[in-house]
């Protein structure tokens, strides 16, 4: 679905993004989901950037979110026609012990009133199927990462106008929350698990007065986001002296000649005589990431799309209610 439907109204929606993540991957995310919201076009959309400031962060980064971040305070007073709120690596085994809980429950439950449409990204979708729904998430025997095929459950939902019968997206994740919970919950599965064993991928359902759109897979994701998360997991392995396992290569993503490399390198990492300070700066990133090739963009586009067209429809066809920021 073009976004010249969405850009035909006099003015652009706006698009608030709450970044949740942690500060490896802050920046990196705002990139993704701007450029899922803004889908190369900026003429129809007025993207903002709100975090929950409370949560620390290191120096550098600090200075960024001063300079170009709000605070959830002033995401009250100023409710946005769409809103992305993003997940964080899990610390905890229970979400409500993490340190973002009682914030992201309060936007969540703001958000339900105030904003006509939310999109929530991985742990912010079992968030809030625990905090509406009371449904746990569990965790999974290893991680779901990887590039998976869903099943499109229903052609006529307005979220799958345009996608194919199986779309490809990436998941990344230690947690489910089963797919049979969330249709004893009234939600509709726009893209459920198919024959892959990697779950439900996007699912959504009125929520107050907004529609919630929950994506437990990562639509969102660049071309190299997996095989960053990847590295960063094998670093913690080589660093970690045995306490963090070897992680899986990521399922459908790498091509044989990437898969013979890395695993050659893995061969060297288990080496007892291995000394990670030596090791460590041999990872073929570079050589691997000139062979990974993106699957799932288009589809991912049309998603995003789509959830846009959506949200503009909700929008009175009056005068912008946001003064410019």
């Amino acid at each position: 679905m073009p976004f010249s439907d969405i850009r035909s109204k006099a003015w652009p929606i706006a698009v608030a993004l709450v970044n949740n993540m942690p500060d490896s991957a802050f920046l990196d995310t705002e990139n993704q989901f701007r450029a899922a919201a803004l889908g190369g076009d900026a003429a129809g959309i007025k993207f903002e950037l709100y975090t929950i400031k409370e949560i620390p962060r290191s120096e550098k980064l600090a200075a960024v979110v001063e300079h170009r971040y709000r605070g959830l305070d002033e995401l009250w007073t100023r409710p946005p026609d769409a809103l992305i709120v993003t997940g964080t690596e899990p610390t905890q085994v229970q979400l409500r012990f993490e340190p973002s809980w009682p914030y992201l429950a309060r936007l969540l439950e703001w958000a339900a009133d105030h904003v006509p449409t939310t999109l929530l990204s991985c742990l912010a979708s079992h968030a809030s199927l625990l905090l509406f729904d009371h449904i746990e998430r569990t965790p999974r025997p290893m991680k779901c990462s990887g590039v998976f095929g869903g099943v499109v459950e229903d052609p006529l939902d307005p979220l799958a106008t345009g996608l194919p019968d199986v779309v490809r997206i990436p998941h990344s994740r230690v947690n489910d929350v089963p797919e049979a919970a969330l249709l004893d919950a009234g939600y509709r599965v726009v893209v459920g698990t198919g024959c892959s064993g990697a779950g439900w991928s996007v699912a959504a359902r009125e929520q107050g007065d907004s529609l919630f759109v929950l994506c437990q897979g990562h639509p969102e994701y660049g071309t190299l986001s997996l095989f960053r998360e990847y590295r960063r997991d094998v670093r913690r392995c080589l660093f970690g002296r045995g306490a963090v396992p070897y992680p899986r290569l990521p399922d459908g993503y790498l091509g044989e000649e990437a898969v013979e490399t890395l695993t050659e390198f893995k061969r060297r990492g288990q080496a007892r005589d291995t000394d990670p300070r030596e090791l460590w700066p041999t990872f073929p990133f570079d050589e691997v990431a000139a062979t990974i090739e993106n699957s799932w963009a288009s589809a991912s586009a049309t998603l995003y799309s789509n959830w846009l067209e959506l949200a503009r429809a909700a929008v009175p066809d009056v005068a912008p209610r946001r003064a410019a920021a």
